[in-house]
């Protein structure tokens, strides 16, 4: 299937490391999060390649891969994607989905506000989440996962995420989950940090990004709702733009540790 090629600049960028289906995905793996009965493996953010665009006007989209991995035979939730998806701001949110080999497609769950940026044009950009059968990886050679983004039927995306990737997390997983840890999670791959909470990280990235787009008369004013909530969010920042809106979700959604290496970051800018 022919792939379409966005001829866009950038409006943002999502982390430190952005595969898509020319990278090497020998590091596909950001961390794995240990929980009582499964391991969920965080795949790096991955720019997926846009087959078809049926209306709208995709700017730019990035995802990760979260693969659900039990330590034995217990019941443990899908695997499931986490996506962002912007475009120009004059057409409708994406409410569904449905991934090739589906039956039925599923609402787009938000795991964080929309924002929408304006300069010459405005965009809005989506964070959303959707549950992937782990069916789809119990068996290799792997293929390439098709979905479909959608509004309605007429208006939609296919996105195709690579085999390789995918391959990656999955090998990952099954290498390193044959293990239950009793008292603190080791991790199953060198140089990968199991991590507790999931938000953790995103959260200290988000809030760094977030805080980059704040217009730099506000910085000061923000620094300074940050130290004095460092040990939780007690008051809302007054008179927020959406930029501080999306600041202040991800500062509150981090621990007391991330709160502090955010206010660290920010004292540096």
């Amino acid at each position: 299937m022919k792939k379409i090629v966005l001829a866009s600049i950038p409006l943002f960028l999502i982390g430190c490391t952005t595969l898509d289906s020319n990278s090497d995905f020998t590091d596909s793996v950001k961390r794995i999060d240990s929980k009582q009965n499964y391991q969920v493996i965080i795949g790096e953010s991955l720019t997926p390649d846009v087959l078809e665009v049926r209306q709208g006007q995709l700017v730019n989209s990035s995802l990760e891969l979260n693969y659900v991995k039990p330590y034995g035979t217990e019941t443990v939730p899908d695997s499931y994607i986490t996506m962002e998806l912007q475009y120009f701001k004059n057409y409708n949110e994406y409410r569904t989905v449905l991934v090739k080999g589906a039956e039925d497609k599923v609402s787009l769950k938000p795991y964080a506000a929309s924002a929408e940026t304006c300069s010459d044009i405005c965009t809005q950009t989506q964070y959303v989440k959707f549950p992937v059968s782990n069916e789809l990886f119990n068996e290799a050679p792997f293929e390439d996962l098709i979905f479909d983004v959608q509004v309605s039927n007429a208006n939609s995306i296919s996105f195709s995420i690579p085999a390789g990737y995918i391959e990656a997390i999955v090998n990952t997983g099954n290498q390193g989950a044959t293990v239950k840890p009793v008292v603190a999670a080791a991790a199953p791959v060198a140089a990968i940090p199991v991590i507790q909470e999931e938000s953790a990280s995103k959260a200290l990235e988000m809030s760094k990004y977030w805080f980059e787009q704040v217009p730099l008369e506000q910085r000061d004013s923000v620094v300074n709702w940050s130290v004095a909530n460092r040990n939780g969010v007690v008051d809302s920042f007054d008179g927020k733009t959406k930029e501080i809106e999306m600041f202040e979700y991800w500062f509150d959604k981090a621990s007391k540790e991330e709160r502090k290496a955010i206010i660290k970051q920010l004292l540096e800018f």
